[in-house]
């Protein structure tokens, strides 16, 4: 999976998780400030969902810049991605090194892309779900249009509607002079004076407070998330809370007396009771008219510091849960820019260079980022803590770095394996045997003893001392450690040969270009775990 459709399913599950648990935490914290003697009013309770519903939506991408911002240290964000990790069979004995062919490859075709199949089965529900609710709104917004218009006071129009029983209100973005904004009233409402005006107040105040605007975020969310009732119930309960709020705002103002305002909500209420459902993004009557009369006999104090704190504390429970919602999510996929700060961070004076690219950085998740390499690497780290000692003293005698150590975690997990071992490998080609896998005639070559009867190469002093040999004369051929890596997979021939072809001397244009392997790249992100094994935590 790409970067930004990694990133993009990231955010879409920590936002799923933030809705959830944001709405559940906050009609907890109401019910108990309620059992408290602290209830909000209708107004402040809205204002503390829209906040709630913000936090979720917003906390995700500020993690995500914040985390960009930030690309060293232990605390990192990974990516568990399928692994291609397989072990290599053990090739005939005593066969020689090929040099003219390219080895043959040790990975499995890739897998079927779940996760990318999934995210395109849940856009494309999200999608049809938006533009057919989209359409239905262009009907209205047109059938509107064609209605008789009682007022229009700059771009709100009041028009007169006979195929609904409910009033309802709706907005749709549109260039002026034409009205943007409507209220349609059931025509009966003619006979009665007091109820007309009461009702156009009432749809007004759902423009004042943005309820018909804010109406599209539901209506999004809704087909983002169809499948989390609990998204649905927050949208159904924000609904609610922008009826009460209206309600509470035009009695407390002095708009309306609650009698006359209550009167007038049970009549709308026995207009509505077989009425056809409103079309999405509409704000009406569909809501409890009990609780609403009820409310405006039992008007509450505004207290804004309540609001505030109620809307502090949802936030500092959000925070950190959006962070663990990225890490779980993103798992343990290490980016570019962090790959390079860790090379840059953990590199010695006169060891190894890691030259970080894309290669480096795709082997380097597969390693921390996948069951199978993360098992391997451990067990690599656990068997060098045995034979570390030993490896370094032959290396520094040579005055070679100790970055080497990587090529025998990547070859055998620093496993002292003869060459019919089954355990894997992360080396491609021909397999070897000892912890440095020396194929038979390489062993050889630097003095091993390798016949039916004896195997020096499984002598652990004496294949590292044949390794170090190898690994000075590569460097004195190359000057370069990484062509020298190369050479040490691939032998000298086919790298001599490739360089001569090509006109290259670099490792990563080499194997961008498919004329090398991807072992040298193996091993940089081998020598980026060796020198940050917090990678593997």
């Amino acid at each position: 999976m790409s970067a930004p459709l990694r990133a993009l399913a990231t955010g879409y599950v920590s936002v799923a998780v933030l809705l959830t648990v944001g709405f559940v935490l906050l009609r907890a914290a109401l019910a108990l400030m309620s059992r408290l003697g602290l209830p909000l009013s209708a107004r402040q309770t809205l204002t503390a969902g829209r906040a709630t519903l913000a936090l979720a939506l917003l906390l995700p991408p500020a993690c995500m810049a914040v985390r960009g911002l930030v690309p060293t240290g232990p605390l990192f964000t990974f990516e568990r991605s399928v692994v291609r990790l397989t072990t290599r069979l053990p090739e005939p004995a005593w066969s020689p090194r090929p040099v003219a062919t390219a080895p043959k490859s040790t990975e499995t075709p890739a897998p079927f892309p779940v996760g990318l199949a999934v995210g395109l089965l849940l856009g494309t529900a999200a999608g049809v779900h938006c533009a057919r609710q989209l359409r239905q709104h262009l009907r209205l917004i047109r059938r509107l249009e064609s209605l008789p218009r009682v007022r229009q006071v700059g771009r709100v129009a009041v028009v007169l509607n006979d195929a609904e029983d409910t009033a309802f209100s709706t907005w749709f973005p549109r260039r002026a002079p034409h009205p943007s904004a409507w209220v349609a009233v059931p025509s009966r409402l003619l006979e009665d004076t007091e109820g007309l005006r009461m009702t156009v107040l009432h749809e007004l105040q759902h423009h004042r407070q943005r309820d018909t605007m804010v109406a599209y975020v539901r209506l999004a969310l809704g087909a983002l998330f169809f499948w989390n009732p609990v998204v649905h119930a927050f949208g159904r309960w924000l609904a609610t809370c922008q009826e009460l709020a209206c309600d509470e705002a035009l009695v407390s103002g002095g708009k309306a007396r609650p009698h006359d305002y209550a009167r007038c909500l049970l009549e709308a209420a026995l207009r509505t009771t077989h009425a056809p459902p409103l079309p999405a993004g509409v704000t009406g009557m569909a809501h409890p008219t009990k609780r609403r009369i009820e409310m405006l006999f039992q008007l509450r104090p505004s207290r804004p510091h309540r609001t505030a704190g109620l809307v502090a504390a949802v936030a500092l429970t959000l925070a950190p849960l959006a962070l663990w919602a990225q890490t779980a999510t993103r798992s343990r996929t290490v980016t570019l820019a962090e790959a390079q700060a860790l090379a840059q961070s953990s590199q010695r004076e006169g060891d190894v260079t890691v030259v970080v690219d894309e290669q480096v950085v795709e082997k380097l998740n597969k390693l921390v980022g996948t069951p199978k390499g993360r098992a391997f690497m451990k067990k690599a780290m656990e068997n060098l803590a045995t034979h570390r000692e030993a490896l370094t003293r032959t290396l520094s005698a040579r005055k070679l770095p100790e970055g080497l150590l990587a090529v025998a975690m990547v070859e055998s997990a620093v496993t002292n394996m003869p060459e019919a071992s089954n355990l894997p490998s992360l080396a491609p080609g021909m397999r070897g045997a000892g912890v440095w896998m020396f194929i038979p005639s390489t062993a050889r070559q630097y003095g091993l003893r390798v016949d039916a009867e004896v195997d020096e190469r499984l002598d652990v002093a004496r294949e590292t001392e044949a390794a170090a040999a190898l690994f000075s004369d590569l460097y004195a051929r190359y000057k370069d450690w990484r062509l020298a890596l190369a050479a040490y997979n691939l032998g000298e021939k086919k790298v001599d040969q490739v360089m001569s072809e090509t006109g290259l001397r670099d490792a990563s244009e080499l194997a961008r270009g498919g004329h090398i392997n991807d072992y040298t790249s193996t091993v940089m992100a081998g020598l980026l775990i060796l020198r940050n094994p917090h990678l593997l935590d």
